[in-house]
């Protein structure tokens, strides 16, 4: 049996740049009502951070929807305090641009990774469901993206019509954001990678259990040509800030994906080819009365039997070097991603 893979889930990030203006929040004032309206972003940054932490250490988003909640409390506490603000004389750019992007932040959360919880469900039953499910996560992050630039737009547009000097900030919250997306852009491109091959195995260990050599051939076939493929995509991936052991560890399991395919499953396939024909000498044997046995028929039996057991004997063994080998491998993938995780997030 497989060891199961771990998946990571991706995040939407807050793409938003803050700037530090030293003045009160007198609304009367364009540096107070910049302050107030940019102030209201201060705690849903913390709670994106706390759901960003979260995600990263249970894996799944089904499980931390706690979290997506307080988020989205947040987004909504901020949208009424906006709401409640006038333009500034005349000038209603800067809140109706905050208002956008709190409106689009809490659609893409309510909306967006509430399908991409669906997606979730079913991203392990193949590839195409697996990549699908992070496109969805990238493309919520690059809308998200898209609606912080128009917001940081939109507070250099109002600082520069009101004579407002802005300092750009980048707090610890901030630089632990993007220090996520990043290490969650590296670990999605090395997980697809991983995780075609690891699925391709899945087919061919389904295939061998019903004993389809034609199955078993082709599968065989895929599993070498993606494992393959995929030590040649990782020469072009490199390590994250000097880490290499995510990329170490797909590459061991492509690896032994290759070379499973390449050189050891013969055996196996050798063993079903065996199998077979015992099967047919059996009901040949078995077809006739004891005395209509021919010597011929007896003799092809006999050598299928002495072939058969001689392929139990290899495919056993076979088996359980690959059993063993497999399994060391993806614990060593599933404790390396927790560790690339939890060390760079």
């Amino acid at each position: 049996m497989q060891t199961q893979s771990k998946k990571l889930v991706s995040l939407f990030i807050l793409f938003l740049a803050t700037y530090l203006v030293s003045a009160a929040q007198d609304l009367k004032t364009p540096i107070g009502y910049f302050n107030r309206i940019t102030s209201v972003f201060e705690p849903i940054e913390k709670d994106t951070w706390d759901y960003t932490r979260a995600v990263a250490h249970n894996r799944s988003a089904r499980k931390v929807e706690s979290e997506r909640k307080t988020l989205v409390a947040s987004i909504n506490s901020a949208i009424g305090s906006i709401k409640r603000l006038k333009d500034f004389e005349g000038d209603a750019a800067l809140r109706d641009s905050a208002l956008s992007y709190l409106d689009v932040s809490k659609a893409v959360i309510e909306q967006n990774y509430s399908k991409i919880m669906e997606m979730e469900d079913i991203a392990e039953q193949s590839y195409d469901a697996m990549e699908a499910y992070i496109l969805a996560q990238q493309k919520a992050n690059e809308i998200m993206q898209q609606s912080g630039e128009n917001i940081d737009a939109a507070q250099k547009a109002f600082a520069q019509s009101h004579n407002i000097d802005l300092q750009e900030r980048e707090d610890k919250v901030s630089r632990k954001l993007k220090q996520a997306s990043r290490v969650y852009e590296h670990y999605n491109k090395v997980y697809l990678i991983f995780f075609k091959a690891y699925k391709q195995e899945a087919y061919l260990m389904d295939a061998t259990k019903k004993g389809d050599v034609n199955a078993i051939e082709q599968n065989k076939n895929s599993l070498l040509k993606f494992a393959t493929e995929g030590l040649e995509s990782l020469k072009d991936i490199k390590s994250f800030d000097g880490d290499g052991s995510l990329k170490m560890a797909c590459q061991q399991m492509l690896t032994f994906y290759k070379e499973e395919a390449e050189k050891k499953y013969q055996d196996i396939i050798d063993f079903q080819l065996k199998k077979d024909n015992f099967d047919k000498e059996t009901k040949a044997m078995e077809s006739r009365p004891a005395k209509e046995r021919t010597k011929a028929v007896v003799d092809a039996y006999n050598k299928a039997v002495n072939e058969f057991n001689d392929a139990v004997k290899r495919v056993n063994q076979r088996n359980a070097e690959l059993n063993n080998a497999r399994s060391h491998l993806l614990n060593n993938w599933n404790s390396t991603a927790d560790s690339f995780t939890k060390s760079h997030v």
